[in-house]
């Protein structure tokens, strides 16, 4: 991707889940291009500190499916490969 397509695409915060920690997941909706019509939704998983841990893209997901997806990350369900 040359800086071009880099500044096309924009990330608007959708929802925040919060383990009893502190740490987040952070919910957004990235949109490609100027028309808004390509977009997916992806996580950002930050620490107690608020150092990014790890980034998730679910591409083709719902908006519910990927706000599930958060909230079982902060009740300890979904430990995969973030933590």
């Amino acid at each position: 991707m040359d800086g071009l397509d880099n500044r096309m695409n924009h990330r608007k915060l959708i929802s925040e889940y919060y383990k009893d920690d502190g740490s987040v997941a952070k919910i957004y909706q990235v949109i490609n291009g100027m028309d808004g019509e390509h977009s997916f939704f992806s996580i950002t998983y930050k620490d107690t500190t608020g150092t990014r841990i790890a980034n998730e893209d679910f591409k083709f997901k719902s908006l519910r499916y990927v706000e599930d997806a958060a909230e079982n990350w902060t009740l300890g369900i979904k430990l995969n490969q973030i933590e």
